[in-house]
């Protein structure tokens, strides 16, 4: 017995210390001890501690991806453009909303060049680790004229996401399959349609940037930086 228990202890020593060697496989790992479960007194709890190692290991990614995006942080803060920005966690990733006012004219999809130098800085911030990046346009409530050049406001939302996405792919390097464009219009408002404030708030871009391993709850965090999307300086 006293072997036996010297024995297990050697092999838990050596898994933990191999859990603490960059470049895991984690699977590989899993599928080596699946060969020790059901035994008994061999690795009873080792799913505990690889649960924890996993989370550690994440909960560090997930510091240093946000020391990366406080660099846009500081370009929004620099230019005085938080009126008209939004960045906060979300449990796969980062949404990024940019108010109307400082992306598009009224009824258009042409990036205007703040836009675009935002978008920039956004982009350069890119890692591979990306597994998807999904654009989203957002209009207000409010009909377009009957001579306007889109149809609907899906039609603009879906024209103004499309816009970002090119942009954004060709700063970015990252590979076009990673990329999504979509619209919801008028009908995901974040504020009352019914005032000039609301309307303009609900005119918006949203961008979510999702990672592989990013399975962390954080629902219950503050975002990561907001300060008045959609209101007049």
């Amino acid at each position: 017995m006293t072997y036996s228990d010297m024995v297990t202890l050697l092999l838990v020593f050596f898994v933990v210390l191999y859990m603490l060697t960059p470049g895991v496989d984690l699977e590989t790992l899993n599928q080596f001890l699946q060969r020790f479960r059901g035994g008994i007194g061999v690795m009873q709890k080792e799913q505990t501690v690889i649960d924890q190692l996993r989370t550690d290991r994440h909960q560090q990614i997930m510091r240093e991806r946000m020391e990366r995006w406080e660099e846009l942080i500081e370009y929004i803060e620099d230019n005085d453009l938080g009126d008209f920005f939004d960045i906060a966690l979300i449990p796969e990733g980062i949404r990024i909303t940019l108010s109307e006012s400082v992306t598009f004219n009224s009824g258009s999809s042409d990036l205007l060049p703040q836009a675009q130098l935002i978008l920039n800085q956004i982009a350069g911030l890119f890692s591979e680790d990306i597994y998807e990046t999904e654009i989203q346009g957002h209009t207000d409530n409010v009909p377009l004229r009957a001579t306007a050049y889109y149809r609907s406001n899906w039609d603009l939302g879906a024209a103004r996401s499309v816009q970002v996405l090119r942009f954004i792919k060709g700063q970015s390097g990252l590979q076009p399959e990673v990329f999504k464009a979509s619209s919801y219009g008028e009908f995901r408002p974040i504020a009352d349609n019914n005032t000039e404030e609301g309307r303009q708030a609900n005119r918006r871009v949203e961008i979510y940037i999702r990672y592989d391993d990013a399975y962390i709850d954080l629902s219950d965090q503050e975002p990561l930086w907001q300060q008045g999307l959609g209101n007049e300086q």
